[in-house]
């Protein structure tokens, strides 16, 4: 039996795969392969690796937490590596899964307390292994349809960098409280009512966490709701500005049919008259004194042209060179706010990288349809200064972090089996949306 041993620590780190399958889950739609891919490479490997930590910690006469704290930095680089998201995400949901793991493993501690209270080896014993396993899966299940539901829409609704600079701070007070508070000798939880004590402790700061995670959850929900509510004020205030414009033509076009009675009695005394040289420089008068034809269509959607004649107009009042040209149909590709949304970050990040330039700055808008599957939209705009990159994001260049617009931008282009890129040339930015629903 002596030789079974070594079974001992590998059950003992085959938490790992319950926890890392975890950390993936809220990652569909952002991995940067094929989801069955990686999770046919991925599971064996996690099943040899911690045969490898077992038998190392078996022959080394080591506890695990070593090898598990490897095996956490492992992770976090396959995160960075396989998942595209901002990396303050992709840290933040592995300090969560840790911190939730943290708590099970204080559990299988007390379990294997209770089960063999005279262990003293490194590991679990066979019991407080099977404890600590059955735990991990169970939790697992339990968590799956949160991490493949809100925590998925969490991360694709939050944007606010700020927000996930600070959401490491409780999962790593959880981690270090149970750290703490582990037992070194079984025979200390068997002083008094220590036992309950560490149990309720640990059982106290796991449901904590999870709060923690549904106010969060509920806080970004109700965040994204405000946000979509501005955004649809927005609209309703570029539309209310286009039937302003269209109210001020009619009343424009009522008078002129009233002035017109007044033009044709004149030239139908011209005409009475004979006196074809008055009649004609009357006629030359009126048509230079017909103001020019203002009011433009740049395309079918009535909600996409409002969004594309407000900033026309915004770009002509900061005497800013634009050029639109939309080739779409009469619906949008996709929901109609959502496409508002991605058309007005970029027209709205053009304009204020053109607005205070000298010479004569540019906006070039271009947009293609091809049927009900496809749309490719570009916004062009004079940049002088090179944007500022980091980790593959463009740095805000009116505060501290990255920009929300192009973020908003690419989470857009993502959900709809699209991509968007952004890129820098001879003092052009260049931004380029492809949206395939």
């Amino acid at each position: 039996m002596e030789h079974l041993n070594v079974l001992r620590p590998m059950l003992e780190l085959a938490m790992m795969i319950p926890a890392a399958i975890l950390c993936f889950l809220p990652m569909k739609g952002h991995l940067r392969g094929r989801e069955k891919t990686i999770a046919v490479w991925g599971v064996p490997a996690m099943l040899l690796w911690a045969a490898l930590g077992g038998t190392v910690c078996y022959l080394m006469v080591w506890k695990c937490y070593g090898w598990l704290l490897a095996s956490v930095a492992c992770l976090a680089f396959l995160l960075l590596r396989l998942v595209e998201m901002p990396p303050w995400k992709s840290i933040s949901v592995l300090l969560g899964v840790c911190g939730v793991y943290s708590s099970i493993t204080n559990l299988a501690v007390a379990a294997d307390a209770a089960f063999s209270p005279d262990n003293t080896a490194p590991w679990l014993s066979f019991e407080g292994s099977a404890v600590c396993a059955l735990l991990s899966w169970v939790l697992l299940a339990a968590l799956w349809y949160p991490a493949t539901h809100i925590a998925r829409l969490l991360l694709s609704e939050m944007e606010m960098p700020v927000t996930w600079y600070v959401f490491w701070i409780f999962p790593v007070v959880s981690i270090l409280v149970n750290i703490f508070i582990r037992p070194i000798d079984y025979q200390t939880l068997y002083v008094g009512r220590l036992m309950r004590i560490y149990v309720s402790v640990t059982l106290i700061l796991l449901g904590l966490i999870v709060l923690f995670y549904l106010m969060f959850a509920l806080m970004a929900r109700g965040l994204g709701a405000n946000m979509r509510l501005r955004q649809e004020n927005h609209f309703l205030q570029l539309q209310a500005a286009q039937y302003r414009t269209l109210q001020k033509n009619i009343e424009e076009t009522r008078r002129a049919r009233h002035d017109l009675r007044q033009h044709l009695k004149v030239i139908q005394g011209c005409i009475d008259s004979g006196d074809m040289r008055a009649l004609t420089d009357y006629v030359k008068q009126y048509s230079d004194s017909i103001p020019p034809e203002t009011v433009r269509t740049f395309c079918k959607s009535y909600a996409a042209d409002a969004v594309l004649r407000y900033y026309a107009e915004k770009a002509r009042e900061g005497g800013i060179d634009i050029e639109i040209d939309f080739q779409t149909g009469e619906k949008t590709i996709i929901p109609e706010p959502e496409f508002c949304v991605l058309l007005g970050n970029l027209l709205e990040n053009a304009l204020e990288a053109c607005i205070g330039l000298e010479g004569r700055p540019f906006i070039r808008a271009c947009a293609r349809q091809t049927g009900e599957s496809m749309l490719i939209l570009t916004v062009d705009n004079t940049s002088p200064g090179l944007p500022v990159w980091e980790d593959g994001q463009l740095r805000s260049s009116k505060r501290e972090g990255f920009g929300t617009g192009t973020e908003s931008v690419r989470m857009i282009a993502k959900r709809y089996d699209g991509d968007a890129r952004f890129e820098w040339k001879d003092g052009t930015f260049c931004a380029s949306v492809l949206l395939n629903p």
